[in-house]
């Protein structure tokens, strides 16, 4: 008899813990009319519910959930429309009624479609790597798996990454793997500006590791550079797939014009002030590649005119003509492989007033003007224009100086939070160090943690410096 009662202590605790994640088919009947047929992929963790409910019509998140045994209510929303939920929750069945907007109310049945499979911690270790649609993968298990995930999005690459189970983990995913997470990390189907493809298959990947080794008790997601603009995506456009982010030194303003501040006007420029050496910034010749050889020619055309360099490095903020060239050859690149990729030159510098180099008027009366072309703009805001939804707790680390990805552009994203309602979920903070993305393993673990208790307790970290 105690046995029994004990058996029936630990199924319901496993069952309040996890027991409606999954995907569910859903009937949803208004009184006198016909079903409406919905689909929901429903996460669990202990009397909280989250995720998102599918309909012909549009998606949209669960929320307010109160999760009892075996009673149930919850909302959710399609488009802008509110749905309250009553129900009884079995292990396969969740029965009751809905009200929806106006006098709509009705009957309201979901059926499991796939239940997870339970991992235990510390069950898994190893090494997985593979492709899914072409994109290969690399999924790194510690010994005392702790039960959650995290999702790393890696920077721009002129190829698709590639992984190998004999090479061991970066210094990065091993301090991770010693605190018991697991590590995966898409390697993109596509090179260069694979924003759309970072996107689509990290999520991919995400699904790929609940069905293998369960559903994770968290879900994190976190990417340097164009990771930095891949996980704020990813955050923005899956946000009940997500407990938190941390967006690390990526572009993550207004795309369209944080790249025509920074990227086209500094190709802009450099062509003014030294002619053909790229082409033009809307025909980037062919050789233009990342690499040494290029990067120091752009150096010697600079030196060999000082005073257009002194005006040009004036511009930019440029500490020294290395970095300069450097920073040219990589947006040369960038743009020449965005324009093949968009169909066009995405940007418009025809109502662009230059200022900065102590000779405005005459650069502004001679600087060659460009229009965009429409459907490489619209490719580029919507891969990806980020829509200032921090709908989980985001943290964003960028250092004070970086001649590649400006702090401007965080600042930006933070504007853009405010402008839309708020910033609360958004926290930013510094490192105080030269270069793009030189944050050291454990500055990015002290900010990870300080994430995971921002969503476990609920305490927002202070902004600042992150040590």
């Amino acid at each position: 008899m105690r046995i029994a009662f004990l058996f029936c202590l630990l199924t319901a605790a496993a069952w309040a813990d996890a027991g409606l994640t999954g995907k569910w088919e859903v009937l949803a009947t208004p009184d006198g009319k016909s079903a409406i047929k919905l689909d929901a992929e429903l996460k669990q963790d202990g009397r909280d519910l989250s995720g998102t409910v599918n309909s012909a019509i549009g998606s949209g998140p669960v929320k307010n959930a109160t999760v009892g045994d075996p009673d149930l209510t919850f909302q959710f929303m399609i488009n802008k429309y509110t749905f309250d939920v009553k129900a009884v929750a079995g292990s396969d069945e969740i029965k009751g009624t809905f009200k929806g907007p106006g006098l709509m109310k009705g009957t309201f049945l979901a059926k499991r479609i796939a239940a997870p499979v339970p991992v235990e911690a510390g069950a898994a270790e190893g090494v997985e790597v593979g492709t899914i649609d072409g994109a290969a993968y690399r999924i790194d298990m510690p010994k005392n798996y702790n039960g959650s995930v995290i999702l790393y999005c890696h920077g721009y690459s002129a190829n698709p990454g590639q992984f190998d189970t004999a090479k061991p983990p970066s210094p990065l995913t091993k301090a991770f793997l010693d605190l018991g997470y697991a590590v995966a990390q898409s390697g993109y189907s596509k090179g260069g500006w694979a924003v759309k493809e970072g996107v689509e298959e990290t999520e991919a990947l995400r699904k790929h590791f609940a069905g293998k080794y369960g559903q994770p008790k968290r879900t994190y997601v976190m990417g340097h550079s164009m990771g930095g603009t891949i996980t704020v995506a990813i955050a923005e456009t899956y946000p009940a797939s997500y407990d938190a982010a941390l967006q690390m030194c990526g572009p993550i303003g207004p795309t369209l014009s944080d790249f025509q501040d920074r990227l086209f006007s500094t190709l802009v420029l450099y062509d003014y002030f030294f002619p053909d050496v790229i082409g033009s910034p809307v025909a980037v010749t062919e050789d233009v590649v990342l690499a040494k050889d290029f990067t120091d020619r752009v150096q010697k055309q600079a030196i060999a005119f000082p005073d257009s360099l002194e005006a040009f490095m004036k511009w930019g903020g440029f500490k020294n003509e290395v970095e300069m060239a450097g920073v040219v050859s990589f947006y040369a690149a960038i743009q020449r492989e965005l324009m093949e990729r968009a169909g066009g030159n995405p940007f418009d510098n025809r109502n662009v007033i230059y200022q900065g180099t102590g000779r405005d008027g005459q650069i502004n009366r001679g600087v060659k003007r460009y229009a965009a072309d429409e459907k490489a703009r619209a490719y580029l805001k919507q891969y990806y224009t980020p829509k200032g939804e921090a709908k989980i707790p985001m943290l964003s680390l960028h250092t004070t100086y970086d001649p590649l990805v400006t702090a401007d552009s965080a600042n930006a994203y933070g504007d853009l939070l405010r402008l839309n309602g708020g910033d609360a979920n958004y926290v930013q903070r510094f490192v105080d160090r030269t270069g793009h993305c030189t944050f050291t393993p454990q500055e990015t673990v002290n900010a990870f943690r300080d994430l995971v208790t921002w969503k476990e307790q609920g305490t927002r970290p202070a902004p600042g410096e992150q040590k």
